[in-house]
């Protein structure tokens, strides 16, 4: 596939990446040689992307006439190249002024291009079912772009990352529901994270996630709740207590009553919005997430500060890769898409059997893939004996902190009647 734009658009482009530094480091990621129409402008993108990556320098026009030399073939005049590397300074005044149009062209081009390629790939894929292999043509070629970014100089951008450090998106802006964890966190936990509950089956980890949903709203946060488990009234019924206080069993008896202390809610805080929405068990994939974001976001104007999913395993893999792998790659997949939603996301995961048997759960106690916590900025385990569960106690073990303590431990009580999960003094 071949560029459509006139010659002078082409000769534009070229000049610019011979004379404009960051004009070459932006499009060359966008720009194969191919795509130039003509042998001569093919060559000369070569011998210009070909001297920046073994020089970092932009050749100079002798330097290329001379690398175009070892391309050319016998057939081909020299001169004729000296006239068309002529023909390219002559459009430099035009090529300076227009250099954003230039730089949107390619982007659009590649863009393109691009997905053109991984649906064609696709279709051989689909034959094989290798649905995992079409899921990253497809994601690659989306994200194609000419978004630069070198990274952070240490010596020469001090003064610059501790003003971002002041930054709202890198402020810890979501509290958990334990003040001793936020402390250990200096506030809490920022957006774009990841940060995982574990816990045996039964202890609680849909209730903690619940009830972090209601703690981040009444912050003014816009949650969405996705339940992989329960149905959407189900999991709404559990919020209705959290929120309201009011006993489970007395609910169906109560909705003025929830009505008018939600509208009390209301007037004492600026609430955030609450979305739950339920995927069939084992049949939504981080995509379909992903899809479901945009879609609140285009047609509703809802941009989510945090998403929770209960829980990573009832998420659908592949069925290509063996479990490990595949809850590993979920939770890289959530990372991305907290780093895409500028957003923070919650989930949850089982241990393995080992860990209703042990006092204290660690990583050691995952089920499946201890590799699905490497993602994760903070992992922390529920811990609860029989004699507890009687008594509405807990105990949380903090597995993995990046930016605070780990391995410390803390109480909390849950009141089996409200679904309130509180911490409580040792």
């Amino acid at each position: 596939m071949t560029y459509d734009f006139s010659e002078n658009i082409q000769r534009g482009i070229l000049y610019l990446a011979k004379s404009d530094k960051d004009f070459l480091v932006e499009t060359s990621p966008l720009i194969k040689a191919d795509y130039f129409e003509f042998p001569q402008h093919q060559k000369f993108w070569s011998v210009i992307t070909d001297h920046y990556e073994t020089y970092k320098s932009l050749p100079s026009d002798d330097a290329i006439l001379q690398e175009v030399k070892k391309l050319k073939s016998d057939s081909e005049l020299l001169s004729d190249y000296r006239e068309e590397l002529t023909a390219l300074n002559e459009v430099n005044l035009k090529s300076i002024d227009n250099r954003e149009y230039y730089l949107d062209s390619v982007e659009e081009f590649a863009k393109d291009n691009a997905i053109k390629g991984a649906i064609l790939d696709s279709l051989d894929l689909l034959k094989t079912r290798k649905y995992s292999e079409i899921q990253e043509k497809v994601r690659d070629a989306i994200t194609v772009g000419r978004q630069v970014d070198l990274g952070t100089d240490y010596f020469s951008d001090i003064d610059s990352r501790w003003a971002r450090a002041e930054d709202e998106d890198l402020v810890p802006a979501h509290a958990t529901p334990f003040d001793t964890l936020n402390a250990s966190l200096e506030g809490g936990l920022c957006s774009k994270e990841l940060a995982m509950v574990v816990a045996p089956p039964g202890v609680g980890k849909s209730l903690f996630l619940a009830n972090q949903a209601v703690d981040s709203v009444l912050d003014g946060k816009n949650v969405l709740y996705v339940s992989l488990e329960m149905s959407e009234d189900r999991v709404s019924q559990r919020m209705d207590s959290i929120f309201t206080r009011i006993r489970q069993s007395d609910l169906k008896t109560s909705v003025d009553k929830i009505k008018e202390r939600m509208d009390k809610l209301a007037s004492l805080t600026e609430m955030g919005c609450l979305k739950i929405k339920e995927f069939p068990t084992k049949r939504a994939t981080v995509n379909n997430l992903r899809a479901y974001i945009n879609q609140m976001y285009s047609y509703h104007d809802i941009k989510f500060d945090m998403v929770i999913i209960d829980y990573l395993e009832l998420l659908a893999t592949d069925g290509t890769m063996p479990e490990y792998q595949a809850q590993e790659r979920i939770a890289q997949e959530l990372r991305g898409l907290a780093i895409e939603n500028e957003c923070l996301v919650w989930t949850a995961t089982q241990t393995n059997r080992e860990g209703r048997k042990v006092n204290i759960i660690t990583d050691a106690e995952l089920a499946d893939s201890y590799g699905k916590t490497r993602v994760c900025d903070l992992v922390f385990s529920i811990n609860q004996n029989e004699q507890e569960f009687d008594e509405g106690k807990a105990r949380v073990y903090v597995i993995k902190s990046r930016n605070g303590r780990a391995r410390f431990m803390f109480n909390v009580g849950i009141d089996y009647n409200t679904l309130v999960v509180q911490e409580q003094a040792g």
